[in-house]
């Protein structure tokens, strides 16, 4: 009797636990490399496809780009733009007026458009632009830095 009321008790704590964390969850996958630095992403949400739009998958897309990097098989691997903590911790200090509805991030995305019959969206940023952008706010340090 006791072990099923722990059991009950895990699954009680888990259950508040899911309930209270934001849930994103998407897949990424890099249709093409494109001329003047731009990268075409294939974006789908995966918890809520129907009530996804194309402003969220665009944003998505960046943040994939900033933070996890993407792989598939028409692209080589293709790592995080915020590679180290501080980096990332520089971004936060900027990520909510640079995501706001009308922050920069818009600048970097061109031809998002709806797939037809499926809830995945494509959408291209331009990456060197953006890295442009993030070493101009010092976010990140140059490429060139060091040599």
């Amino acid at each position: 009797m006791k072990t099923k009321y722990n059991y009950l008790t895990a699954l009680i704590l888990l259950l508040f636990i899911n309930c209270a964390t934001k849930k994103e969850l998407y897949k990424i996958d890099c249709v093409s490399l494109e001329n003047e630095g731009y990268v075409r992403l294939k974006i789908v949400n995966l918890v809520k496809p129907l009530e996804y739009q194309i402003e969220s998958a665009s944003k998505d897309a960046i943040k994939s780009i900033l933070y996890s990097g993407y792989t598939s098989t028409q692209c080589q691997t293709q790592k995080p733009i915020l590679k180290q903590s501080t980096d990332i911790e520089n971004f936060k200090k900027i990520e909510s007026n640079f995501f706001s509805k009308n922050g920069v991030w818009k600048t970097f995305v061109r031809n998002a458009s709806n797939e037809q019959n499926t809830t995945g969206f494509e959408v291209m940023i331009s990456k060197d632009q953006l890295r442009k952008y993030l070493e101009e706010k010092q976010v990140i340090k140059s490429l060139n830095n060091g040599f």
